[in-house]
């Protein structure tokens, strides 16, 4: 398999594991909307109100969800995959004597054709220590050193 393929199951496999997330995440707030909708006013009247904002702030933290995702869709869909890296940065499939990481977003270990990769953010300490690196290049974290030897 040569690199492009890879990056690009990679980024085919995160865009399935995120559309499968705002699927869920939209059929979740369809329920509750739902229910808020069915939820009749009861002589507790205090009782249907606390329910009714329970509701209501479940449903927002749904939506914060959703926006999380859909950021995290547009991030992936920025991935140039016929670039070029010469340096780890956002979009780099970065080879190291650790492991491979692919630097787009914090999503941890994703196994595809029986390999490992690790899903990490620039922003992440990881991320931050390997900003910039060339092939070549060794680095120091948590008392590790990382060889980098192929940025993709």
């Amino acid at each position: 398999m040569d690199d492009l393929s890879i990056k690009t199951q990679l980024v085919d496999e995160l865009s399935l594991i995120i559309e499968a997330k705002i699927k869920d995440i939209k059929a979740t707030m369809s329920d509750i909307s739902e229910s808020m909708k069915n939820d009749t006013k009861s002589s507790a009247g205090d009782k249907f109100e606390t329910g009714r904002e329970m509701m209501q702030i479940e449903l927002s933290k749904q939506q914060a969800q959703l926006n999380k995702q859909l950021e995290l869709k547009k991030d992936l869909s920025q991935i140039n995959l016929n670039k070029t890296y010469t340096a780890v940065e956002f979009g780099s499939l970065v080879c190291t004597n650790k492991g491979i990481y692919f630097m787009v977003f914090a999503h941890g270990k994703l196994k595809l054709d029986h390999k490992d990769y690790f899903i990490l953010s620039m922003a992440s300490p990881i991320g931050q220590a390997l900003k910039g690196a060339k092939e070549g290049d060794t680095i120091s974290f948590n008392q590790q050193a990382f060889k980098i030897e192929k940025t993709l």
